[in-house]
């Protein structure tokens, strides 16, 4: 273990959720969901209840809305969601939260690794980092369409853990939905619970997050040994 100094990471890698977390996009994609069902011919759900349950992967989103729907129906939704979702149209429509990219710089000047762990495609959540101006911060990135199993599922976290060898106790796990924090606990790893995002804070505190914080600069005092 290294040795505690001023500005050094007492983490070294962070696994980082995007939406919810980073990028400020409920709005957007609970749109587009709803978009997406309306086209079918499906009556989109509450907001709350759709945006309860992003950050599972995208076939999950959409049985929850439509549980009676087939296999062949949902598979359907998830393909022309993804063609309104993955176009540059729809990607220059993401913004950063506050202070995220002034906090992943000074977190990676301290050491500290970063990692987004994400349902989106890979392909996509690189051009929305590359929109926000953040994706030479990032070191990697773990969509849905990289692993078996997604979220609540660790494999995302055991990935990042196996590429960078990073023992869980030196990774946190950052995100802003009861998956994340399920998905990090998994993986042995510690996590942090954001309370700006898409979920409740009493149901992401009922997780037993280690950390839970209310703004993202708020990972400075968590990550960096003072």
């Amino acid at each position: 273990m290294k040795t505690a100094r001023e500005g050094q990471a007492r983490f070294d890698l962070l696994i980082l959720d995007l939406d919810g977390t980073l990028v400020d996009s409920e709005a957007l994609l609970v749109g587009m969901v709803g978009e997406t069902l309306g086209a079918h011919g499906y009556a989109p759900p509450f907001p709350g209840s759709i945006a309860a349950s992003i950050g599972l992967p995208l076939d999950e989103v959409f049985r929850r809305a439509v549980p009676h729907a087939g296999a062949a129906a949902i598979e359907e939704l998830c393909a022309d969601y993804r063609r309104g979702a993955d176009t540059p149209e729809f990607v220059a429509r993401f913004c950063l939260y506050d202070e995220v990219a002034s906090t992943l710089a000074e977190l990676r000047a301290a050491g500290a690794r970063a990692v987004i762990a994400t349902s989106k495609g890979r392909a996509t959540s690189l051009d929305i980092l590359e929109h926000c101006g953040i994706h030479s911060m990032i070191d990697e990135v773990v969509g849905g369409d990289c692993v078996e199993r997604g979220k609540p599922h660790p494999e995302m976290v055991e990935r990042a853990l196996a590429q960078f060898a990073t023992p869980p106790e030196r990774s946190l796990v950052v995100g802003d939905t009861c998956f994340d924090i399920e998905m990090g606990k998994a993986a042995g790893a510690a996590t942090c619970a954001v309370t700006y995002g898409m979920q409740a804070e009493s149901a992401l505190r009922a997780m037993r997050p280690e950390f839970v914080i209310d703004r993202f600069a708020a990972l400075r005092g968590l990550v960096l040994r003072r």
